[in-house]
């Protein structure tokens, strides 16, 4: 169906573009990729206005929901800011110099990743945080916190359906006066433009970026040390903007879990780094602690030597992983033998990683330029 479009649209062009009535249009457009989309605004005015309406863009993302999005997803990693195709690097017939594009955001080159949610990446900056889409290049630098952050802090970014809003989490432990840690947190809402402070009580201390799934971003919680260790998963419902219910998460003998992930639209969580194997735990139904089943548990000591973390970031269709490993290196791995390739990417000192969708979304909801 792509194909035959583009080869249409190319020899009649305005002709076709005016023969379709606006639902047989709206149906066709609503199945192509993100990139074909871009390219056929040129087309006609008429095509142009259509694929540029928030409403089109969210027909086209639920059909990449309800259909199998992996196609269309792609890594993103930081510092420096770059795209990959990890389906491409597993096609052997693919150049590996074609599945990483760079993105040059300015004097806004970021740091790290807040999140990624339906196409948009939330990036944290010098001076705060970016929303942007990799797929259309649109960016919305968003204004700065009053939220200061001196070591330990944590950050999200999801969607709530209620409001139709994405929303950016910022948090913060600091010193009380009796000595002990209390948790500041603020929300920025891409709808409203600004930053709201919500209470914050009785916050268990989290790290890092959240994972998103469900309307709610998730982070690993640990309690007590040593063998002794207890942890859980505490979502925080972007609704609600409340901490909720803590998910269980299954007790493995020799297994403390370092972090989550997202496949297939359900949630796991792993250990990796101080053993010589991947082991990941799947939740099947959503909140429910009993529908963990283990996902992967394959031998990893054929892996380059780390000296911090190996973080799984993606699986592609052949069942292969893709591990970033340290902070500036990221491979293809086969757990059938193995064996791994490495991703032509710039190394640097500080790199994040992130999956995302591409999608129409702008990051200018409510706002739109």
């Amino acid at each position: 169906m792509k194909r035959l479009l583009a080869e249409t649209s190319r020899s009649l062009g305005f002709a076709v573009a005016q023969s379709f009535t606006e639902d047989i249009l709206i149906e066709i457009l609503s199945r192509l990729p993100v990139k074909s989309l871009v390219r056929f605004k040129c087309v006609s005015k008429r095509w142009r206005s259509l694929i540029s309406e928030p409403h089109f863009a969210k027909l086209h993302l639920q059909r990449l929901i309800l259909e199998n999005i992996t196609p269309s997803q792609k890594i993103i990693k930081s510092n420096p800011l770059q795209t990959i195709d990890y389906e491409a690097l597993d096609n052997d017939e693919v150049n590996n110099h074609v599945v990483v594009e760079s993105h040059d955001l300015g004097k806004d080159e970021p740091w790290g990743l807040a999140g990624s949610c339906n196409g948009l990446v939330s990036l944290a900056v010098n001076d705060g945080f970016l929303v942007y889409n990799p797929t259309t290049k649109e960016s919305r630098k968003l204004p700065g916190s009053d939220l200061v952050a001196e070591h330990e802090f944590f950050h999200g970014f999801g969607y709530s359906s209620t409001t139709d809003d994405y929303k950016v989490v910022h948090g913060a432990f600091s010193k009380a006066n009796d000595g002990s840690k209390e948790c500041v947190l603020e929300i920025f809402s891409l709808r409203s433009g600004s930053w709201r402070r919500v209470p914050s009580k009785d916050v268990p201390k989290l790290s890092g970026p959240g994972i998103y799934l469900n309307g709610s971003v998730h982070w690993i919680v640990n309690h007590g040390n040593g063998s002794r260790i207890e942890q859980a998963i505490i979502p925080f419902g972007l609704a609600t903007e409340t901490f909720e219910e803590a998910i269980p998460i299954p007790k493995v003998e020799g297994i403390v879990y370092e972090g989550l992930g997202i496949h297939r639209g359900r949630l796991f969580a792993y250990d990796v780094t101080w053993r010589l194997c991947f082991e990941a735990w799947i939740m099947n139904e959503y909140g429910k602690g009993e529908s963990w089943t283990r996902l992967f548990s394959v031998p990893t000591d054929g892996l380059p030597a780390c000296q911090f973390y190996t973080i799984p970031i993606a699986f592609t269709q052949s069942k292969k992983i893709v591990f970033q490993i340290d902070v500036s290196e990221m491979i293809l791995f086969n757990p059938e033998d193995g064996t791994y390739k490495n991703y032509p990417i710039e190394e640097d000192d500080n790199v994040e990683s992130a999956i995302y969708v591409e999608t129409l979304v702008s990051p200018h909801v409510g706002h739109e330029p």
